[in-house]
């Protein structure tokens, strides 16, 4: 129904909700007390408020949400950010064929529905709400003291008792894990984190209770409080979950769990480890849908994307992604798989844990438990006739000399290593034991990578450089700067300044200059110095890149990268500035 066709009152006498007679006496008293027609005949009795939200959503051409009667879902009333739904009067309220139910005010507000869209990554659909009981639900969900965990918080206490705290009771612990309200909390817990795009969820006891944390963008934030009393039966959901011994408190305990959210399938990984007010928990959440990304969707500048491709497309050798934990290592090991990827191929990995189900590709699973190290498990899988093999971490000298050992055999072996750029990967397999020479002719190739959080495009602010930032950016790129962007802080961020993260790389191609200098045992200056040669650019130079373009932060960087003007003065002196810029 075209919306400008009829006019409010037609409406209600066309649905025989009120007569013509009704009608013209709400008309003649409309002009005298100068107030909204609908609310004369709700005031008069004709009608009832619910009566006229549902034919003002019928003259609009949208649907009408009755606040306090239609269902709410409190995981999807967290799916948008309560600054968001203050500011806005909108309040998500449930999902009907993909499509995301928005409770707002004005329908017809098209940047709002925009700005949901983007936020839940979803459709969104508009329905009509009452005013003033849209805010009251609002305060209710996500108010300080009537938020959707407080809640169920208070469910969860009502139910047990005040004297519900079983941290040294562990024969109740499971009775309390499977109460209701404890797996509704911890449900919507989980969920609410998937919908933040969390990365991690840290359950961490303490003397008050739970903190319960989640890292968003790189970044701890804590989201909820949960009393003690509640500690036990939070943990031993979380732990009958994971499939994990609930009454074993004394030993750290690893497991994994998988939930549905929206439709999603999400894998979590669980650790365990006894704290000194009981156990913490961490969970790393695994997306399926987000990890299978191309090498190009990465972050990769186009320089080093092809450097790094020319890299993994060779038939044998040792290809390295390091950086600590969090910096998507996997993600660009599984990138680098889909690329290798053929029918005619035999890609096999060896993982602890198996993060993802990667199509076509045979996945395995170490037990050391069981005494099925990454090093036994790559010595079986070289007799399972592999032409890829991706070993998911050289943690000991083991595993380094076998992957070697395999490398130079034939075998195109992917693997991650911590440290902190690439050339610190030559010193850290010759820290566990591997000769340079033979660790020379394996290596073809280290990538490193951290992920850097990128500015909302919203609120970034373009300011002055700063005298300091200014040498930076000379000492790193060979440019000068007079303006670079800063982090301000907006709705759409959550007053973070920062929406999403991006990776910034450095890759070290091993080629027969580098070959020699490695068996040689050349120190790191001199390694970078012949790297730049051959196409290497370090990792301040990506990253100060970034803050050039305005996808950063100097302060970001700063966070992340340590920018030696030793290390700059090296990399820049031995690379003509002009041969800096990202192709």
């Amino acid at each position: 129904m075209n919306k400008q066709r009829y006019r409010l009152g037609e409406l209600l006498v066309a649905q025989k909700l009120i007569s013509p007679e009704q009608l013209q006496d709400a008309l003649e008293q409309q002009l005298e007390r100068r107030e909204p027609l609908g609310q004369i005949l709700v005031s008069h009795g004709a009608i009832t408020p619910e009566q006229l939200l549902l034919v003002i959503a019928m003259q609009k051409g949208v649907s009408a949400w009755h606040i306090g009667r239609d269902r709410v879902d409190p995981i999807i009333s967290g799916m948008v950010q309560a600054t968001v739904c203050r500011r806005y009067q909108v309040f998500p309220v449930a999902i009907r064929a993909g499509r995301l139910i928005l409770a707002m005010q004005d329908t017809d507000d098209l940047e709002v529905l925009d700005l949901v869209r983007n936020l839940c990554k979803m459709r969104v659909e508009p329905a009509l709400a009452d005013a003033r009981l849209l805010k009251v639900a609002i305060e209710e969900a996500y108010g300080q003291h009537g938020g959707v965990v407080d809640r169920l918080v208070a469910d969860a206490i009502d139910e047990m008792g005040s004297d519900a705290d079983s941290s040294n009771k562990q024969e109740s612990a499971r009775n309390e894990a499977e109460s209701r309200p404890v797996v509704n909390l911890v449900n919507q817990i989980l969920a609410a984190a998937v919908i933040a795009h969390a990365s991690d969820i840290h359950v961490e006891p303490r003397a008050h209770g739970l903190d319960v944390r989640y890292r968003i963008d790189g970044e701890l934030r804590v989201v909820h409080t949960i009393p003690k009393q509640l500690r036990a039966g939070v943990t031993a959901r979380i732990k009958i979950l994971s499939e994990l011994d609930i009454v074993e408190y004394r030993v750290p305990q690893d497991g994994r769990m998988t939930i549905t959210v929206d439709g999603r399938i999400i894998d979590m990984r669980v650790s365990v480890l006894p704290n000194h007010h009981g156990q913490r928990i961490v969970m790393r959440i695994l997306d399926r849908a987000a990890a299978l990304r191309s090498i190009n969707e990465l972050g990769f500048s186009r320089h080093n994307a092809k450097l790094f491709k020319d890299m993994v497309a060779k038939p044998h050798g040792i290809v390295l992604v390091t950086g600590p934990t969090g910096s998507g290592k996997t993600t660009t090991l599984y990138a680098a798989l889909n690329f290798l990827k053929t029918t005619s191929t035999n890609i096999m990995t060896c993982e602890d844990p198996v993060e993802y189900d990667l199509d076509g590709i045979n996945q395995s699973q170490v037990n050391e438990k069981v005494g099925l190290t990454f090093a036994a498990q790559l010595r079986a899988i070289l007799r399972q006739d592999p032409d890829i093999v991706l070993v998911g971490e050289i943690r000991d000298s083991e595993t380094a000399d076998t992957a070697v050992r395999a490398a130079l055999t034939g075998h195109l072996v992917l693997s991650t290593l911590h440290c902190n750029d690439a050339v610190g990967a030559i010193p850290r397999l010759v820290d566990m034991n591997i000769e340079p020479f033979l660790m020379s002719t394996a290596l073809v190739g280290i990538t490193a990578q951290r992920l850097i959080r990128t500015l909302c495009p919203a609120c970034k602010r373009e300011e002055k450089a700063t005298a300091d930032e200014q040498e930076i950016m000379f000492a790193h790129c060979g440019e000068q700067v007079t303006s670079l962007w800063k982090p301000v802080g907006c709705a759409e961020c959550e007053s973070m300044g920062y929406k999403g993260r991006a990776g910034v790389h450095e890759v070290l191609p091993v080629g027969g200059e580098m070959q020699s200098a490695i068996a040689a045992r050349e120190p790191a200056h001199r390694l970078r110095e012949i790297g730049s040669r051959h196409g290497y650019q370090s990792i301040q130079f990506d990253a100060c890149q970034r803050a050039i373009r305005g996808e950063t932060s100097m302060q970001e960087v700063k966070r992340l990268i340590v920018l030696d003007t030793y290390l700059a003065s090296h990399q820049v002196s031995s690379t003509p500035a002009q041969s800096l810029r990202v192709a």
